[in-house]
């Protein structure tokens, strides 16, 4: 009997515990997306950085301009916390009245455009001084940094050999797909042409933006095209040719990134509270060892 009674009680204790790490999961979940998040901002970033290779006087004028505009940042979202507070209740009395059917008095009407251009006149506010901090930083950087922002797309694996930024334009994959699309025999080319094709429209789906209406049927006959294309050339020709054919593959699955503008670039990236951060420690380590960041 007692030993029953053990049984129950493990079992009793299993199914709370169970239940406890079952609960937690969705907050832990949170937690490492959250900071899986930050770890990619901050690697982002970095590529950024590194490939600007800025100078102690340019990093100096980014972190002012940084902390100045966070600074304004924070006040603004404490003041759009109040007035979301204030805006909640007044969209509650206008739900309440409309609920029943009833006219909203002028005074709330009132109520809600007040507290409407007052946030408007605060977003107003942050975003000038963004424009303007934005601008202190262009007119630091040189023409050649200036470039490189303006084609920088975020990466987390930076491009090899060459110091460049942002994601490369590296189509090495890809020709090698084409090259062992090649050394397929005919014969078997054409038996398996239809699961080769298949196969490499669900790996360069992969690439292609979130519910992207692409029509597969459209996508395969482009990419047997290519193919097709690609057995037909020379040895010489191919070889000349391979980086474009390996570009055409791609080009629809890939989304189009535009040549950003520079302004938004710099919002984005330099006026970061992560910015701030890399900034310091870079700023602290040439005080450190007596030497100038070149």
């Amino acid at each position: 009997m007692e030993k029953g009674k053990v049984s129950v009680l493990w079992m009793v204790l299993a199914v709370f515990l169970t239940a406890g790490l079952l609960w937690g999961l969705p907050e832990l979940s949170r937690e490492k997306l959250e900071k899986t998040g930050e770890l990619r901002r901050e690697i982002r970033l970095l590529n950024l950085m590194n490939g600007l290779d800025l100078t102690q006087e340019q990093m100096e004028i980014i972190l002012t301009s940084a902390k100045e505009y966070q600074r304004l940042m924070a006040r603004f979202e404490h003041i759009l916390r109040n007035s979301q507070d204030k805006m909640e209740a007044v969209l509650e009395e206008i739900r309440s009245y409309l609920r029943e059917n009833e006219e909203i008095p002028s005074q709330t009407v009132r109520k809600y455009h007040r507290l409407d251009r007052e946030s408007r006149e605060e977003r107003l506010k942050i975003q000038e001084k963004m424009k303007e901090s934005a601008r202190e930083i262009e007119e630091c950087l040189e023409p050649h940094q200036l470039y490189q922002l303006r084609e920088f797309v975020p990466c987390i694996i930076p491009p090899r050999g060459e110091k460049r930024i942002g994601q490369a334009r590296d189509y090495k994959g890809l020709t090698r797909g084409l090259e062992r699309v090649r050394r397929v025999p005919s014969h078997v080319y054409q038996q398996r042409k239809e699961e080769i094709v298949s196969r490499t429209l669900e790996r360069l789906k992969l690439h292609a933006p979130p519910f992207s209406d692409m029509d597969d049927e459209e996508m395969k006959w482009h990419i047997e095209t290519i193919y097709d294309d690609v057995r037909s050339l020379e040895d010489a020709e191919f070889e000349i040719q391979k980086e474009r054919l390996a570009e055409e593959l791609i080009s629809p699955f890939k989304p189009e990134i535009p040549s950003g503008n520079v302004m938004r670039k710099i919002a984005g990236f330099l006026l970061s509270e992560e910015v701030i951060t890399i900034l310091e420690e870079r700023l602290n380590q040439g005080d450190s060892t007596g030497e100038r960041i070149s």
